[in-house]
């Protein structure tokens, strides 16, 4: 995860910026490229998603370990709830790789229940602002939030793979375009 804050932006200098131009095409290149595959063939690359996610959830469970073994100043019951956690994460990853299908299937329950959550969020924070300028957009959104998880839970599982990766790829494409213009915008400056 980035950790950019305000100090870390002002003490960069549009040399520094320029010579990321180079990674930022190539990074909206491949988020194009995995986009148009998500949304042109989404049981294979759903496959090749959930194998990804697999891959860093394994990763993640054995640096969670070590980090804890490395750093042994802990008590004992972080310790022990951390490796816990690490070996889950291990056999979530596991599943992953092993049973893409179940691991999409899995993906695609976790991205209901936060559609789930961000509806109702944003309803109950929509109809607080109705009264102020445009506080109906969040009282569209929520609706939006509200039937997009119907149409995850609704649907079968096939559906519900060739949504979830709909919307990564959808979400890559939109990617791959800001980067296209924050490397433009460094171009041209």
């Amino acid at each position: 995860m980035l950790n950019i804050n305000r100090d870390y932006l002002m003490k960069l200098d549009l040399g520094a910026l320029k010579k990321q131009r180079t990674m930022m095409y190539v990074i909206a290149v491949l988020l194009l490229l995995g986009g148009l595959f998500c949304l042109a063939n989404p049981f294979i690359s759903g496959a090749v998603v959930s194998t990804i996610i697999g891959i860093l959830f394994v990763m993640s469970g054995i640096a969670l370990i070590y980090g804890i073994f490395i750093n042994r100043k802990h008590n004992l019951w972080p310790v022990l709830t951390s490796i816990f956690l690490g070996i889950a994460y291990i056999l979530v990853g596991y599943i992953f790789m092993k049973n893409p299908a179940m691991g999409i299937l899995s993906l695609a329950f976790i991205l209901s229940v936060l559609f789930l959550a961000g509806g109702i969020i944003r309803l109950v924070t929509g109809f607080k602002m109705l009264s102020m300028p445009r506080g109906w957009i969040q009282v569209l959104i929520g609706v939006l939030d509200l039937v997009i998880f119907y149409l995850l839970v609704s649907s079968g599982p096939e559906m519900s793979i060739v949504f979830v990766l709909t919307l990564i790829g959808i979400e890559m494409l939109f990617s791959s375009f800001s980067c296209f213009m924050v490397a433009g915008l460094l171009k041209r400056r």
